[in-house]
């Protein structure tokens, strides 16, 4: 007998769930109001209709006590009034049958996620409907993400990074349509009223801290329990070791340094690596600085981003005359950030830091550019 996906983890329950749901809302939901089952460290079951299946044909109520582990839970005096006790029984993933089962369903998640990411980079027929305009965008995940950037300043991520990309479209425009923010997760009376407030407030990316839109970037199926937070986390970790010198003297062993952080340019966001900071200036504020340092030598960096620093301090666009009230909307709606004439920076003033403690400037590249010799006691042009 062939069970279909999506079935309850209990062999005699006849509960359908839609695997495209949030778990959270259905299955878990289910398991836990009507058996009081508890599946422990769910963000390690890769296929949940998968887990569930296998389970369902040894699970029932009468057989519960076999498989799962049970606890009791008392009330406590603070209880609220729809807190549930009793017993109630769990999947551990501490069980050699169940530690194996999770393993095998990751590798088989793994690889259809692998090779729906090359179907889909091969793809050149997509035709998915903007999720901002009228327009059907037709081509490549690129071509998607090039019209969401270009036309509406909205980010999936890299393109390549993405996987089952047109059930993830349609998974925001359903957000949308409840009038969801897709950044802060906030519900608005209307969608009108929603757009208005991404516009407002640049939330023009998908929340990274909503674990639902986690089944469709790759990254999460890097590393079995490992999600994209993790590994960025453990490559930090790396990075940070192999800066330690192993024979250093015993004297440093427990020196602990933090990381500085780096201020953005135009807002009060910081970031602890300079590739992050780049791409929240690009993306929120149009403000490519790899085109605006392009060619440029060191110190003529350093000039231009106190320059930036000062400007931008005092709520002057550097690159208009305009003083506008909202510089940060000004900035993204003009668009007009990629270069800056020499004339205005290129004096020795601007090698007086505008911030103290300025980490983008320790961050800037010592090569390539043109070349100049600069030996000058700077002033101190704050205003």
């Amino acid at each position: 007998m062939v069970i279909p996906n999506g079935l309850c983890l209990l062999g005699n329950c006849p509960y359908i769930w839609d695997e495209s749901s949030n778990p959270q809302e259905t299955i878990l939901k289910h398991l836990l109001e009507a058996h009081k089952v508890v599946v422990a460290n769910v963000n390690t079951v890769y296929d949940l209709a998968g887990y569930c299946k296998y389970w369902r044909f040894k699970v029932t109520e009468g057989t519960i006590c076999q498989f799962l582990h049970g606890f009791t839970v008392k009330p406590t005096a603070d209880a609220s009034v729809d807190q549930q006790e009793g017993m109630f029984y769990m999947l551990n993933d501490t069980t050699n049958e169940d530690i194996s089962l999770r393993h095998r369903l990751f590798a088989e998640t793994q690889r259809k996620v692998l090779n729906q990411q090359q179907v889909e980079r091969n793809r050149d027929d997509f035709k998915i409907k903007c999720l901002f305009c009228p327009e059907t965008i037709a081509g490549t995940r690129f071509t998607l993400s090039e019209h969401l950037y270009n036309q509406h300043s909205f980010t999936l991520g890299h393109p390549d990074n993405l996987v089952y990309t047109e059930e993830f479209v349609e998974r925001l425009r359903a957000k949308m349509m409840r009038a969801e923010c897709l950044y802060c997760d906030k519900v608005f009376r209307d969608y009108k009223i929603l757009r208005e407030h991404m516009r407002k407030k640049l939330h023009k990316k998908v929340n990274p801290a909503n674990t639902e839109f986690d089944r469709y970037y790759v990254i999460n199926y890097r590393e079995f329990g490992k999600t994209w937070k993790v590994l960025n986390a453990d490559t930090s970790d790396t990075d940070t070791r192999s800066t330690h010198n192993e024979s250093a003297d015993e004297e440093w062993d427990d020196w602990k340094e933090s990381v500085p952080e780096i201020k953005c340019l135009a807002c009060s966001v910081s970031y602890k690596r300079l590739s992050d900071i780049k791409s929240h200036m690009n993306i929120i504020h149009h403000l490519d600085f790899e085109k605006l340092t392009a060619n440029l030598s060191f110190y003529k960096q350093i000039k231009l981003v106190n320059f930036l620093r000062y400007r931008l301090d005092a709520h002057r666009c550097p690159f208009c005359p305009i003083t506008p009230d909202d510089l940060s909307e000004h900035l993204f709606e003009h668009k007009h950030t990629q270069n800056v004439p020499p004339e205005l920076y290129d004096d020795e003033q601007y090698l007086f830091p505008a911030l103290e403690n300025d980490y983008l400037l320790c961050c800037l590249r010592d090569e390539g550019g043109e070349q100049e010799e600069v030996v000058v006691i700077p002033e101190d042009i704050s205003r």
